[in-house]
């Protein structure tokens, strides 16, 4: 509130409410001549005054002050919720109302709402009607079947319990629905695939051949339908890799031979290693299983420190003095 007063020399200004010094909380702005309320609830609706005096004299000025405050209305109910039966209650109805005046509701959302008490309605037994489960699961998945359901008459009581009734008592306030129905009339479909192709392409290396095959979708009966209706089932593949007998080959290895040493550092084996066709089990040229490592063909064995001096080779000792037992092994090396 501002006292729209001056005078010289500069005349003191002291605030009123209702002719009383103010008890509400509040603070002075530019030199007392505006008086600013902190919390609005707090003031009442009066007439506040602020008085101004210098040597010259005094000046009152007088303003009149109304709150208006949005506020919550409850005083309408909405609609029941059932029209019978056990269940039925009432809400009142949220209302934001200004000096008298109903407004936009969300001018009162920074208002505390009031608390709500729901109240019964409605509470009495039904009419008769007709309850129905709810459809079982299809006697066929094509071709036409039936699923069936099961309808009863009952009635829902002001306790919430359900009452059989006859049939009649239903029949006079609807038609009994219906408790079979057929489904999945459409046709029985299935994918149909042609014999695979020939291979196509090389096979030899990291590209294997392929072969093709087409793929139809049909009824039982073997009418030709599109596609689309055999969308819901796996579909069969229509290309795949494939071998030709050239390309049905691996390698085949033979047991290691006897280690060399029994000790030592110059102990090895060998074994053969050899590309052979799979169905005839005949070698054929290295290079048709050069697209697969080829497995070593020998090997160190024996890595063992030798005792007292003497180096078995074969299983049979050598000796150093005396050239007793000795056995030369260069011809399995020359072989290897």
């Amino acid at each position: 509130l501002g006292c729209a007063v001056d005078g010289h020399p500069t005349p003191n200004i002291t605030w009123l409410y209702s002719g009383e010094p103010l008890s509400l909380r509040h603070r002075l702005l530019a030199a007392g001549r505006i008086l600013q309320i902190l919390n609005v609830s707090d003031a009442p609706d009066g007439e506040f005054s602020c008085l101004a005096q210098n040597e010259a004299g005094s000046l009152t000025q007088k303003t009149s002050l109304a709150i208006q405050e949005y506020r919550w209305s409850v005083d309408k109910l909405m609609a029941c919720s059932a029209s019978c039966g056990h269940k039925g209650v009432q809400l009142p109805q949220l209302r934001c109302f200004l000096d008298g005046a109903e407004v936009n509701i969300s001018h009162c959302k920074e208002k505390p709402k009031p608390a709500l008490h729901p109240i019964a309605c409605n509470r009495r037994d039904c009419p008769s009607r007709w309850m129905v489960t709810s459809w079982s699961s299809c006697t066929r998945s094509c071709g036409g079947g039936i699923q069936m359901r099961r309808v009863t008459c009952q009635r829902l009581t002001a306790k919430g319990s359900s009452v059989p009734m006859s049939n009649e008592a239903c029949a006079q306030v609807s038609k009994r629905p219906v408790d079979t129905q057929n489904c999945n009339r459409q046709p029985c479909v299935e994918w149909v695939a042609s014999s695979w192709g020939q291979c196509n392409g090389p096979c030899i290396g990291p590209r294997l051949a392929v072969q093709h095959r087409q793929i139809f979708c049909q009824t039982k009966d073997g009418t030709s339908v599109s596609s689309d209706q055999c969308s819901a089932l796996a579909r069969p593949l229509s290309t795949q890799n494939c071998w030709t007998d050239v390309c049905g080959v691996h390698w085949r290895v033979s047991l290691w031979t006897v280690c060399t040493a029994t000790c030592g550092n110059y102990g090895f084996q060998s074994r053969r290693v050899d590309c052979v066709h799979v169905r005839t089990n005949k070698p054929v040229l290295e290079h048709h299983c050069s697209w697969r490592p080829r497995p070593v063909n020998w090997q160190r064995c024996n890595i063992t420190p030798c005792e007292n001096g003497k180096l078995l080779r074969g299983g049979e000792a050598v000796r150093g003095r005396g050239g007793e037992r000795r056995q030369s092994r260069l011809s399995e090396m020359q072989h290897c």
